[in-house]
């Protein structure tokens, strides 16, 4: 007997227990077919489908096919304990981080929060390590690891997954947007505007101990627009409130961006805070972009500009991931998702007297 709390849950309950037994094989029936078996409406069998979607049981093969079943041997993998190492303690609340979460649980993996972040841990491989052998889970995630952590992971035998990051070219398996097609649709956005003086803001470990692929991209394509570059472009700045706004002041004194790129939701809210209080001059004409999303860009009037990106293939990836390295499989592949540049109101023409 289903013991759901909703028709949705009982139905995806149902689907499941049919993938595990594999009543099904290679794709799924039709979701109109599926109703009429379980006597249900279309809709509820389709929020079901999708509910296993998020939780890497099926693929979405598009509109009108469908869709592929990815784990038909479901009940065949054990369950394993899984550590998530946090960028920071807020990181919890994450909507794809509760995602990721609840989809392991739901497919009867164990998962906890690793008892420090990477910010904690300074992004130091060998603190990293430390905390990883004193520990008894068996496999790791890491929510934007540093590159020398990310190339300690892919030279021990520790089973690790790379959720963001700078992992490529690294035999490590991970996943997360690819922010370097929104960032040349950006740029390209900002010079029809008339933007010149473009400035992106970035954490350290996307700047050290080399550029990111993301951040050369951004100093090549301003390049490809006839804007020289420099590291007026791309900042090194303290990673504190006090430094993030040195890091403004010096900004604005004597040659004020146009255009500011953030690479983190965090520090986008801290400089539309400095552009809307800064005295003696009305910066609130500065184009503000944020490279990421955050739900309460959606309650600033107008919104902020950002990157976007769906984040249940990523849930996916990671879901998929857990299931082969359980069941003794060795994925190190890696998988982008492209992200999108969203625009706004916030972005205007370059006026001709900006000072």
């Amino acid at each position: 007997m289903l013991k759901t709390s909703s028709i949705t849950d009982q139905v995806a309950a149902h689907l499941r227990d049919g993938l595990q037994r594999r009543h099904w094989a290679g794709h799924m029936p039709g979701r109109s077919k599926l109703a009429e078996e379980l006597g249900v409406n279309v809709k509820t069998v389709e929020r079901a489908l999708i509910e296993l979607e998020r939780e890497g049981l099926l693929e979405s093969q598009g509109a009108g096919k469908r869709r592929r079943i990815v784990v038909s041997k479901q009940q065949a993998t054990p369950a394993t304990q899984v550590k998530m190492i946090l960028y920071e303690r807020d990181e919890s609340y994450n909507p794809y981080v509760l995602e990721i979460r609840r989809a392991l649980l739901k497919v009867g993996h164990n998962i906890s929060y690793a008892p420090k972040t990477l910010l904690e841990l300074k992004q130091d491989p060998r603190r990293v390590a430390k905390m990883i052998e004193a520990d008894t889970a068996k496999v790791w995630i890491a929510c934007g690891a540093a590159r020398p952590v990310l190339e300690f992971f892919a030279e021990n035998p520790v089973p690790m997954f790379a959720l963001f990051g700078r992992m490529l070219d690294l035999s490590i398996a991970g996943t997360g947007p690819d922010k370097r097609p929104a960032i040349s649709e950006t740029l390209s956005h900002l010079s029809s505007l008339g933007h010149r003086r473009i400035v992106m803001l970035t954490r350290e470990e996307r700047r050290k101990p080399d550029l990111g692929l993301a951040e050369k991209l951004f100093l090549d394509e301003l390049r490809s627009l006839g804007i020289a570059s420099s590291s007026y472009n791309l900042p090194d700045w303290e990673e504190t409130p006090s430094g993030l706004n040195s890091c403004l002041d010096e900004l604005f004194k004597l040659t004020p961006p146009t255009a500011l790129i953030v690479s983190d939701s965090t520090f986008c809210l801290a400089v539309k805070n400095y552009l809307a209080s800064h005295r003696g001059r009305d910066l609130r004409n500065v184009a503000l972009i944020c490279t990421d999303y955050h739900q309460t860009f959606d309650w600033c009037v107008p919104p902020i500009a950002h990157f976007h990106w769906d984040t249940r293939p990523i849930v996916r990836r990671v879901v998929r991931w857990v299931n082969n390295v359980a069941a003794g499989k060795d994925d190190r592949r890696q998988k982008l998702y492209p992200a999108k540049f969203i625009g706004g109101e916030t972005l205007k023409p370059v006026e001709v007297n900006v000072s």
